[in-house]
């Protein structure tokens, strides 16, 4: 007779398949935070990379990359040309990759990125 797994153990099995399916993700946007910042240090701000090469560099797809890019870009850490076909970092962005804090959220470091700088003066601290 064969055992059939119960609706509760199914249900914790898709739970944790989703988590892990969104560890994935984070780490992904890390790499490409990353990746982006070397381009930033290495080419002056904002450090454009186009999308292709991102995904060349990382060793990804370009659908892994176009997720990160899009879940990044509506955090407002990261923009792109008007085709989408080239992204950057923007300076809250910069800020979080260099800090290269991975025990706090991303969504929560961009509070404190953008609550340090004065809008429109890039890599000036705010005076206080």
């Amino acid at each position: 007779m064969e055992n059939k797994p119960t609706y509760e153990e199914l249900e914790a099995k898709v739970r944790s398949l989703t988590a892990m399916l969104e560890d994935e993700g984070r780490v992904v946007q890390w790499e490409v935070l990353g990746h982006l910042a070397l381009a930033w240090d290495r080419d002056g701000p904002p450090g454009i990379v186009e999308n292709r090469d991102l995904a060349e560099a990382l060793g990804l797809g370009k659908a892994a990359i176009a997720v990160a890019l899009k879940q990044l870009s509506t955090l407002g850490i990261t923009d792109h040309d008007t085709m989408g076909y080239a992204s950057y970092l923007t300076q809250e962005g910069y800020d979080i990759a260099k800090r290269h804090d991975r025990t706090v959220p991303i969504e929560e470091q961009i509070t404190k990125a953008k609550g340090g700088r004065i809008k429109g003066r890039w890599g000036k601290k705010a005076k206080g």
